[in-house]
């Protein structure tokens, strides 16, 4: 009996020593997922504040609520940004047909109602270069091309 007694009093110190123990341990690191928390708490409400300076009204997806007037008008100046754009790109292919138009000119006078050389006629196809990239200026990969841009 006096064993057993004996026992029950060294596991009862290893077990109130082995929850001091813990419990330190256990503080340590709340304290730091608190810590870590706080940390994710402000970093979410500044992307929050930055939410609302860009726009106060966002909808589930994030993207702009378009039924309010601040939203309304930030699309459509996004969208007027766009179509200029757009615009000097046309304006440049434009350019260029008017070049390939010029040179079909000079080429002959055999035209198409479009402005485009008729090839069925024998100096619309000399004067055309063979090679052209898919937006109709000459590729100068190709010898003859590369001669034509020279001259």
């Amino acid at each position: 009996m006096k064993k057993i007694s004996v026992l029950l009093m060294a596991v009862m110190i290893l077990a109130a020593t082995a929850v001091h123990a813990q419990s330190d341990v256990a503080k340590a690191t709340k304290e730091k997922a608190k810590k870590e928390v706080t940390k994710a708490e402000a970093k979410k409400d500044e992307a929050a504040t930055k939410a609302k300076v860009a726009s106060d009204k966002l909808k589930k997806d994030g993207t702009l609520d378009k039924r309010y007037k601040e939203n309304k008008e930030a699309a459509d100046a996004k969208v007027k940004a766009a179509d200029t754009k757009v615009k000097k790109e046309a304006t440049k292919v434009e350019a260029k047909k008017d070049e390939a138009t010029k040179k079909a000119v000079v080429a002959g006078d055999k035209l198409k109602k479009d402005g485009t050389p008729d090839k069925r006629f024998k100096e619309n196809k000399d004067a055309a270069a063979k090679h052209l990239k898919k937006d109709g200026t000459p590729d100068m990969r190709y010898k003859e091309n590369k001669e034509a841009a020279k001259k």
